[in-house]
């Protein structure tokens, strides 16, 4: 069996079914944690069940992570509740391979333990009330959540091997420098969960919420990107590119990615296309690190191997401030 975790989907299963595809054969007894705003208990029945049936058709469970962006399971009559891997789970009998997971509640992976933390505040929340769209005032965890995650954690000494949840403490979120009307954000949840953070042994927090896909040493970001729970290294990683036909690039390449070169980026292998099937690849014009005067065309380099020499050169900048 495996157990595989990504970030939001917003109603958009493409990755996946690109991932069932392509790059997993998915069994009964997998399971795939989707870490909030999945898109199936947002727009209303009719078109909630549509995308249910989307998921339904998958032979593995489905472990949700409540979101902002969806009404919470236990105000829609059709939910009923059932222990799965330890915890207690809601679940519909039309859509039984479908679970959302209580705040608070601990899940057993093997031996590893997992605690589920859901729920965030929405920046478009204006908007959604002033457009019609359904916002849910309980989006955030409540006095009642919070007691319920920190008395299970005393139950288990705050000691667990992964986290779940929408958001991330403050320490994890990423910088939101273009954020607009930063006042009004409510960050109570990210300042709660910090606290949680300084005091809970973990070995990886696992969030979404911020659309990005950031590794941390013991957390991680993911939206587009698909991940063995546990493993640092990406099952798939396809959509968006980071990287732009003109940019400089450092990467890596060769056998065991050994060796080096630098260069531009001349073409973008996109989401599906070339038989990129596991993430997002380049064509690169550049020169190996080892021959400075050879100018040659790298094929299809991966993502992963690829790093900006802009991105190289704030980090240096930062350290030598730091």
């Amino acid at each position: 069996m495996g157990y595989y975790i990504t970030g939001d989907c917003h109603a958009h299963f493409d990755k996946l079914i690109w991932l069932a595809r392509f790059n997993k054969k998915l069994g009964k007894e997998d399971v795939i944690i989707l870490l909030g705003d999945v898109g199936l208990n947002y727009f209303g029945a009719d078109k909630d069940r549509e995308n249910k049936k989307i998921l339904a058709d998958f032979p593995n469970y489905f472990l949700c992570i409540h979101g902002n962006h969806e009404e919470r399971p236990y105000h829609i009559q059709t939910y009923r509740t059932q222990i799965w891997r330890g915890g207690e789970v809601y679940y519909e009998p039309e859509f039984p391979n479908i679970l959302f997971a209580k705040d608070g509640e601990i899940y057993d992976f093997d031996g590893k333990k997992a605690i589920a933390i859901g729920g965030a505040y929405s920046r478009d929340k204006e908007y959604r009330l002033l457009t019609g769209l359904p916002w849910f005032q309980d989006e955030q965890p409540d006095d009642k959540v919070k007691s319920q995650v920190e008395n299970r954690l005393n139950e288990v000494d705050w000691k667990v091997d992964y986290v779940f949840s929408h958001t991330c403490p403050l320490v994890y979120r990423p910088n939101r420098r273009n954020e607009e009307c930063q006042e009004k954000i409510d960050l109570s949840t990210e300042e709660w969960m910090d606290k949680i953070a300084k005091k809970l042994d973990y070995s990886q927090w696992y969030f979404g919420h911020y659309h990005d896909n950031i590794q941390y040493m013991d957390a991680q970001l993911l939206y587009e990107e698909i991940k063995e729970l546990g493993e640092p290294d990406s099952v798939q990683k396809v959509g968006r590119p980071r990287y732009r036909v003109g940019e400089t690039v450092y990467f890596t390449y060769g056998k065991e990615n050994a060796r080096e070169g630098y260069g531009t980026v001349e073409w973008v292998d996109d989401y599906g296309t070339l038989g990129q099937e596991k993430e997002v690849s380049y064509d690169i014009v550049g020169i190996p690190c080892e021959l400075p005067g050879e100018k040659t065309l790298f094929k299809h380099i991966r993502e992963s191997k690829i790093q900006s020499i802009d991105e190289m050169e704030i980090v240096r900048i930062e350290r030598e401030e730091g």
